[in-house]
């Protein structure tokens, strides 16, 4: 099963708003209070440990577990007029929290949660009812949000109310398969950003199984300078396929940071109109920008992780295999400022969508090995093998390397390669013992 979220922003109603902002409010002190009381908890635990030389057992002191506790505790007199399950659901949220934080908070590395006035509070599956479709832009479906109490202190019939959910291109599709069963509706939240409430449909379904997928055919996917993207396929020699181009990228960032940099000249001499409250209106288009750049990259990223996956079907591959990223943005100026971590996780996903396993790599010598021969070359004499950026030739086979090969497309089979973490290490270790034999034996 794959599960994902998507936002929809709930159309503004005054009353509804205000209801929201009431709920939000609830679930804040609700779970400050919880976490107070499981801290309180906590420090009896020490007490009774310290006389009776054993922790208590929650059921044995309460009857019932210490969320099941805090519940029946709070019910009383927090949160009376919020639905039963919203309730339950922030108190557990805070319970948990505050178990899974106990040893740092313990060692003094954290301090205690406090969650702030403007959070996210849940909504169960079945407080989402009567989901139904208005238009390609516009949904509507009926929220269980007050308890009987509730809704008799706001004069009305019961404390489901109706919401409208404004969607966009592709979003509405989720709505589609929500409705038509497609996909499952999972326990989802509410949030508050900028003075509007979004509703978080947070959706599963199971990953499609394709019978053409063989799970020994692997692609491989080395990320590049000059070349975002670059394919090969491990039983296929002569598979070479690029993904994206540097020129694009980096003609599209010169054009932003150029106006970037006329927008900032003109911020000096900016009229009254434009300073308006100080600072926030002055940078405002800046900002704006900053967004443009964020969408491109973002938009850019879907389109190749899409094109990947989609090659990675059509040539039956079952695995996916690329670098573990994690530190190599800090070693290359241009992979810090692209987004290839965003690139990766969307490939993983819509990989695993189609049931396409994904599979993450150490990058260590993926490209200084000979996809051919095996051999690594050593750094040092790197000018010789990668004499630049985009070209590779081996100082140990011929694999056609009398002339220089793209050196993108030989890192890209390296990584296509079953186990070639392992490979790699073996391969070390041989090379290892023949330069000490080699030395020892040197005139």
């Amino acid at each position: 099963m794959t599960t994902k979220t998507m936002k929809y922003e709930i159309k503004f109603d005054r009353n509804l708003y205000n209801l929201l902002n009431d709920i939000q409010y609830e679930v804040f002190l609700l779970k400050n209070k919880a976490t107070s009381i499981a801290y309180d908890w906590q420090n009896f635990s020490f007490s009774y440990h310290d006389r009776f030389g054993e922790y208590p057992k929650e059921k044995e002191i309460t009857g019932v577990t210490l969320t099941a506790d805090i519940n029946r505790m709070l019910k009383k007199d927090h949160a009376k007029s919020v639905y039963s399950m919203t309730r339950e659901t922030a108190v557990k949220e805070a319970v948990d929290k505050f178990k899974n934080d106990k040893s740092k908070i313990l060692k003094g590395e954290i301090s205690i949660m406090r969650y702030k006035r403007d959070g996210s509070f849940p909504i169960r599956a079945k407080q989402i009812n009567h989901l139904t479709k208005l238009n390609s832009k516009q949904y509507t479906c009926k929220l269980a949000l007050l308890s009987k109490e509730g809704a008799k202190e706001r004069g009305l019939k019961n404390g489901q109310l109706d919401v409208d959910l404004r969607t966009g291109k592709g979003a509405y599709e989720i709505l589609d398969r929500i409705i038509d069963g497609s996909y499952k509706l999972c326990d989802s939240r509410i949030t508050k950003n900028k003075n509007k409430f979004y509703l978080l449909i947070t959706y599963s379904f199971d990953s499609k199984q394709m019978e053409t997928l063989y799970p020994n055919k692997i692609m491989g996917i080395d990320l590049g300078v000059n070349i975002p993207a670059y394919l090969a396929i491990s039983d296929d020699k002569f598979y070479r396929q690029p993904v994206g181009s540097k020129d694009e990228i980096d003609s599209f960032r010169r054009q932003v940071e150029s106006r970037k940099r006329s927008l900032q000249r003109q911020r000096k001499w900016c009229g009254e109109g434009s300073i308006g409250h100080g600072t926030k209106t002055r940078i405002k288009p800046l900002e704006k920008l900053s967004g443009k750049i964020a969408r491109f990259k973002d938009t850019k990223n879907h389109c190749w992780s899409r094109y990947i996956v989609n090659e990675a079907i059509k040539n039956n591959c079952g695995v996916i295999q690329m670098e573990d990223l994690t530190g190599i943005a800090e070693e290359n100026t241009f992979l810090k400022t692209w987004a290839f971590y965003d690139l990766k996780q969307k490939i993983k996903y819509k990989a695993e969508e189609v049931g396409i396993k994904f599979v993450e790599i150490k990058p260590a010598h993926t490209s200084g090995r000979c996809s051919c021969c095996g051999h690594i070359h050593r750094r040092v004499d790197k000018d010789i093998w990668r004499p630049k950026q985009d070209t590779f030739k081996c100082m140990k086979c011929d694999f056609g390397h009398k002339f220089y090969v793209n050196a993108d497309w030989n890192a890209a089979r390296n990584i296509a390669t079953k186990d070639i973490d392992k490979i790699i290490d073996k391969q070390l270790e041989k090379q290892e013992k023949e330069l000490k034999h080699n030395l020892k034996y040197a005139i």
